[in-house]
């Protein structure tokens, strides 16, 4: 770990993860608007390389980032994360592509993909951006943008008229459950 009087910026190598963990508990904590909606649970991050600022509110995590919270898992090649009075305030994460899970209560998952999300945590939404993908249960979609409230789940996308992308949704009015065939009377007596 290397320290730089002049800025307070705190660069931390691969094998300090253990530290990373404890710095970022300490930068961040109090009341803390996360991306799992039991945000009582402690955040957890891993990555082979940090920087922390804690006087301007930010940390950048660069590879095989991988923060986990509860049931929520984001995983990318580079994480920047952005607080506002030791509160977490945004949360950038890219990679090719970057990952996005969370189960919930009836162990259904939430699962996206694309080359940029961004969790606004004001808002309880999170951003797909560039080839995106959201499947939840057996339900998924798939544009340009994806728009996810965690909280209403509720789901926005949109494509890319300049390239001819479209959205594509492939939704089961039934949950995923197919009715089955109707049986047909054996005529042949």
């Amino acid at each position: 770990m290397t320290l730089d009087s002049k800025n307070w910026r705190y660069t931390i190598s691969w094998g300090a993860k253990t530290l990373l963990a404890l710095l970022f508990a300490t930068a961040f904590s109090g009341t803390v608007i996360a991306i799992d909606v039991d945000s009582t649970q402690p955040i957890q991050i891993e990555s082979d390389s940090a920087v922390i600022d804690d006087s301007q509110g930010l940390s950048e995590y660069s590879g095989n980032v991988i923060i986990t919270q509860g049931s929520t898992r984001l995983e990318a090649d580079f994480i920047k994360v952005t607080a506002v009075d030791r509160s977490i305030s945004k949360i950038v994460a890219s990679g090719s592509p970057a990952h996005f899970k969370q189960q919930d209560t009836k162990n259904d998952a939430t699962t996206g993909t694309a080359n940029k999300i961004t969790y606004i945590s004001s808002d309880a939404v999170l951003i797909f951006d560039g080839n995106a993908k959201l499947s939840q249960t057996s339900n998924s979609f798939s544009g340009e943008r994806i728009e996810y409230d965690i909280m209403q789940k509720a789901i926005r996308a949109e494509g890319d008229e300049s390239t001819g992308t479209r959205v594509k949704i492939q939704y089961f009015p039934n949950g995923g459950q197919t009715d089955p065939q109707p049986e047909t009377p054996n005529t042949s007596e």
